[in-house]
């Protein structure tokens, strides 16, 4: 049994041999019809499944159908419209209007400027105090009295014989033979200097009753024998002021003298 199995041992090789040779060969032309198939279909052009014209069988006969060329559509084309100038109307002549002649204008004869009027003097009336017979050492001598919107006052001259008296002390009161309202002023000084001689006017004197306002009141105007003095040596005379300067009647500034 052992010389069989060795001597079988070279058949079987050759055998196997045989049967790897069959599968390569076998083998091989499979491969070679596979490659064929790859190479046929990559130059046949692919037909798709959904189109029946593909899939239907193609007729010999069959006429081959013209391509239809879809033509352009044409825009129409705007065809200028021809402008025509007109020509324009000729200006119309305006008829020339002939220019009034100038008149004369006479021009209006320059006006004179009125001289500047001199103020009033500060005195009042300028008559001259006739002597009067009295039973008083002085006698009232009434001169007038004006408005005046800055002042109440009274002012006069004393005369003697004529002639203007200084040192004579004069007072207002509110009655006759009372005590002074303002200080008794001497004639013939000065008024914003009491007590100076004025030289330039003597005999004068100024009773400020209130200075920079007009005031309404009854005054008595009358001479003393001395300042601050209790007896009454004239007669007297009684103003009465108005609070209202635009009244050409009314009285703010009064003028009395007293003569001897």
């Amino acid at each position: 049994m052992c010389s069989v199995i060795i001597k079988s041992e070279p058949f079987l090789k050759i055998r196997s041999l045989r049967i790897w040779l069959l599968v390569l060969s076998v083998s091989g032309a499979l491969l070679a019809c596979r490659t064929a198939d790859l190479l046929s279909n990559a130059w046949t052009p692919r037909v798709a499944q959904n189109d029946p014209a593909a899939s239907a069988p193609q007729d010999a006969t069959a006429t081959l159908r013209a391509p239809t060329h879809t033509r352009p559509t044409r825009v129409p084309t705007q065809t200028p419209t021809e402008f025509i100038p007109t020509e324009a109307p000729p200006p119309t002549e305006i008829p020339a209007t002939e220019a009034p002649p100038p008149t004369d204008t006479r021009r209006p004869a320059p006006t004179k400027k009125p001289l500047p009027t001199e103020p009033p003097t500060p005195t009042g009336p300028t008559a001259t105090p006739a002597p009067t017979r009295c039973p008083q050492q002085y006698c009232v001598v009434y001169r007038g009295c004006q408005p005046d919107a800055g002042n109440t006052m009274v002012e006069g001259i004393v005369y003697n014989n004529g002639v203007p008296e200084n040192g004579v002390a004069v007072r207002v009161a509110k009655a006759q033979g009372a005590y002074p309202m303002v200080d008794d002023f001497i004639s013939g000084t000065d008024s914003i200097n009491p007590g100076q001689p004025d030289p330039n006017n003597p005999g004068r004197y100024i009773l400020q009753i209130v200075a920079g306002a007009p005031r309404e009141g009854n005054w008595w105007i009358f001479v003393v024998d001395r300042a601050n003095g209790t007896k009454q040596i004239s007669e007297a005379k009684l103003i009465h002021t108005n609070d209202d300067p635009n009244n050409p009647a009314n009285c703010q500034h009064a003028f009395v003298d007293f003569v001897r």
